[in-house]
């Protein structure tokens, strides 16, 4: 197994591709390699290969390998099987798929996925950790026309700057749907409308579920304004029998209304964006907001780094017994505030000032703090997964009345070697607030990933 997974290593550091790989792997760009097929080789040749005069198949890949370690873990609550709260785990990703294209009109993708979890038997949150064989995405699209396009099948997704439905890039697993998409594209609009189940990583082999809640919507992105600013409004309902707030499970059925506005010069960019919900949790009337803001300035005289600031500002439930829910739900973000620490960006307040910058070629860096506080101090703050008030579970969190939860620091490095090979290096640690000691053990955490990643 050592010498295979050596050779396999040794053959994909070698590899030179014309191709522009994206995160979302069906969106890659191939058309380099259509155009200038006499340069391909390697595994270039695997990114056109024409059956027909119509007809071509592309192959693509990732593997990626991931070493964590915490210290104090979920603040000191979050123990293993011998009391300890010191955690390493290795998180092994390699994906696969490939790319049927007939006529331009025609595309089926599917891609196959395998991760594993080492040396962690009790881990926070197993569904983003193990899933050792699925089948992560298969679609069909079907182009009506020039501006049409019809999508059905398992795909993943992201809309916005991931804070309402994405894939989730750094947990080992990625999250994806099924159901079907509809989109209309035009010069400067674009109008989505789907209808979606989200997709339940298991560990096991080919088990994933779905169908266990349903979120459908339309999502209109809007250029006509001007070339520097970018509209965008959506509405999503969400039907499920899963979530949890302030320890109580029940029937959902949420509306959220938002708008994101996006605007930028080469120095400055921002951006704004504001949701509200609507609808029944159980039989309580639902009530929810977020607002964020980011704001980002690029020094003159070509300076390589940015200064930039976002500010969070989401809503907690006021008080358990008034007939409503505040609980804003995060729907299928991604983990807003990284890895460090199970916090996700519901019922709480944040502001994070931080600079990117590039200390020398190809090295990309990132440096911030967050400070952190509870909306309200009737509810309880939640996991990124968005199901369960994770990092404090015990009924303490219910009588804890500071709002301070704590200062997390961030270091994210990225290096990159080229277009396919990267190495990160990735820091957190987070000071615990009163009200994180309040409802536990309140230790601070100390957070170490090395990642290395490559793609063709």
């Amino acid at each position: 197994m050592k010498k295979l997974f050596i050779t396999s290593l040794f053959i994909l550091l070698h590899v030179t591709l014309l191709a522009q790989i994206n995160i979302l792997r069906y969106r890659d760009d191939f058309e380099g390699i259509k155009n200038d097929s006499v340069r391909s080789k390697g595994f270039d040749r695997l990114k056109h290969i024409p059956l027909s005069s119509k007809t071509d198949i592309s192959f693509g890949g990732e593997l990626r390998e991931q070493f964590q370690n915490y210290q104090n873990k979920n603040f000191g609550d979050g123990q293993d099987l011998t009391g300890s709260s010191k955690t390493s785990q290795f998180w092994h990703r390699l994906m696969v798929h490939t790319n049927l294209v007939h006529a331009k009109d025609l595309r089926l993708f599917a891609q196959v996925g395998s991760t594993f979890r080492f040396f962690n038997s009790r881990p926070l949150t197993p569904q983003i950790d193990e899933n050792r064989l699925n089948l992560h995405q298969l679609f069909l699209d079907w182009h009506i026309r020039s501006k049409w396009m019809l999508r059905l099948g398992r795909q993943e997704l992201k809309y916005g700057s991931h804070r309402i439905i994405t894939f989730r890039e750094g947990p080992n697993n990625r999250l994806s749907f099924d159901g079907l998409i509809l989109m209309h594209h035009a010069a400067s609009r674009k109008i989505g409308a789907f209808a979606l189940s989200p997709v339940t990583a298991m560990p096991g082999v080919f088990d994933d579920r779905s169908l266990e809640e349903f979120v459908a919507g339309i999502y209109l992105k809007d250029n006509n304004i001007s070339e520097a600013l970018t509209l965008e409004y959506y509405f999503i309902n969400l039907l499920s029998d899963l979530r949890i707030y302030n320890s109580i499970k029940g029937r959902e059925n949420r509306q959220s209304y938002g708008v994101r506005i996006v605007a930028g010069t080469p120095r400055f960019n921002s951006e704004a964006e504001v949701t509200y919900q609507s609808g029944k949790f159980s039989d309580l009337d639902i009530s929810a907001y977020s607002i964020s803001l980011a704001l980002n300035y690029k020094p003159p005289r070509n300076l390589s780094f940015i200064m930039g600031f976002s500010l969070n500002y989401i809503s907690g439930d006021k008080s358990p017994g008034d007939g409503k829910l505040n609980t804003y739900n995060m729907l299928y973000s991604k983990p807003q505030f990284g890895l460090t620490a199970p916090i996700g960006s519901s019922n709480i307040i944040n502001v994070n000032p931080h600079i990117d910058f590039t200390p020398i070629k190809r090295l990309n860096t990132s440096a911030g703090v967050y400070w952190m506080w509870r909306h309200s101090v009737k509810d309880g703050i939640y996991s990124p997964l968005a199901s369960t008030v994770l990092a404090r579970q015990s009924s303490t969190h219910l009588n804890a009345e500071n709002r301070q939860i704590g200062t997390q620091l961030t270091l994210e490095t990225n290096y990159v070697v080229n277009t396919h090979l990267s190495f990160s290096l990735d820091a957190g640690y987070f000071v615990a607030g009163r009200y994180i000691k309040e409802s536990g053990s309140g230790k601070n955490i100390m957070y170490l990933s090395i990642k290395g990643s490559f793609k063709f």
